[in-house]
């Protein structure tokens, strides 16, 4: 049985969405939010998973499907935030996008356009977490009630 721990899906996403670039995120920052908000994995995807010494428990339980949907809000959070950090900057800086004085310009980024990027991109991260969770909800569901022809114990053939 294949065990899970923060550090391991911490590393995935180091590598597979930032490029283990420590300038745009911080593996510490990452596995320290996968550790501590493992309640809004369960409130989402109606499970009990907790971290213990580093590892989700139960083990055997945590697989692929919650890897993908907990990476998806890992990442809308990063990209709300982020969009957020760029808008305290509107705010309170007269900046300039671009200046010509004879042959010389300069251009700035344009934070607004920045916010928006972001803004952007935690909308598709929302969006594919939203499609994961319910896909999940529905693949998982098991029946609350059986009755009926489907609570037959017959175990195959017709029910007459």
């Amino acid at each position: 049985m294949v065990s899970y721990s923060v550090h391991n899906l911490a590393d995935e996403i180091f590598a597979n969405e930032f490029d283990y670039d420590s300038g745009y995120a911080q593996f510490y920052f990452i596995s320290g939010w996968l550790a501590n908000n493992i309640g809004q994995l369960n409130t989402k995807i109606y499970t009990e998973f907790e971290v213990v010494s580093g590892n989700f428990t139960p083990t055997g339980e945590f697989k692929q499907e919650e890897r993908a949907i907990y990476k998806q809000m890992y990442l809308y959070e990063f990209y709300t935030k982020k969009t957020r950090q760029v808008l305290r900057g509107v705010d309170s800086s007269v900046d300039f996008v671009s200046l010509r004085e004879g042959d010389t310009m300069i251009t700035r980024t344009n934070k607004n356009e920045l916010a928006k990027t972001y803004r952007s991109l935690a909308n598709d991260a929302k969006t594919e977490m939203d499609q994961l969770i319910d896909s999940y909800r529905i693949f998982q569901a098991a029946p609350i009630q059986v009755a009926g022809f489907d609570g037959s114990p017959l175990a195959s053939g017709s029910a007459y």
